[in-house]
């Protein structure tokens, strides 16, 4: 009879957690954040495949298609391999816009309720579209190196280029992590 008691205090003090398919669709407008990633990612597109274009017929038929660890080339391939990764590029953008909108739907550390829903919903919508602007722009910084490099204007990707994408995503991953935890 006590454990009961303790477990319908408990539950009371905490909302309900609501299983996926009961959570509310909600309809929230873009923040401004929101619509400068959404911005900034179309750009980031738009300029790798303007970059392309400029390039395309420039570029020697074997070009680097791998960097190792020091940035420098360690593997060679067709052209075609930068078309693959602009391909790449776009899908990720596409998949990831429509992803954004079903935060209903995303696995969440914290249980979600009708009280915080919109909150943790804003806030996933947000670390999915930095990601995907920092992924497009990481991507046609690494299709420029590869086009400067198979031109003979550059060696390889910067030795910083690697630490600074896992610094960049995993920090947007943790300051998620420690902003949805306060939303609770």
């Amino acid at each position: 009879m006590n454990s009961s008691r303790n477990l319908a205090t408990r539950s009371s003090a905490y909302p309900a957690r609501l299983k996926t398919d009961e959570r509310p669709k909600l309809d929230l407008p873009p923040s401004r954040f929101e619509q400068i990633l959404e911005f900034f990612s179309g750009l980031g597109v738009l300029a790798f495949g303007l970059m392309m274009l400029q390039f395309w017929f420039s570029l020697p038929e074997k070009i680097p298609t791998h960097f190792g660890a020091t940035g420098e080339p360690d593997g060679w391939g067709s052209k075609y391999m930068l078309l693959a990764l602009f391909l790449l590029a776009v899908v990720l953008y596409i998949g990831l816009t429509i992803l954004r909108r079903y935060p209903h739907k995303y696995n969440y550390l914290w249980p979600i309720t009708a009280q915080n829903a919109a909150a943790h919903y804003r806030l996933a919508r947000q670390l999915v579209g930095f990601l995907k602007c920092t992924m497009v722009w990481m991507f046609a910084y690494i299709a420029w190196q590869t086009i400067q490099t198979a031109l003979g204007n550059a060696t390889g990707l910067s030795l910083a280029f690697l630490p600074f994408v896992l610094v960049l995503d995993f920090g947007t991953i943790i300051f998620y992590l420690i902003k949805a935890s306060l939303i609770r």
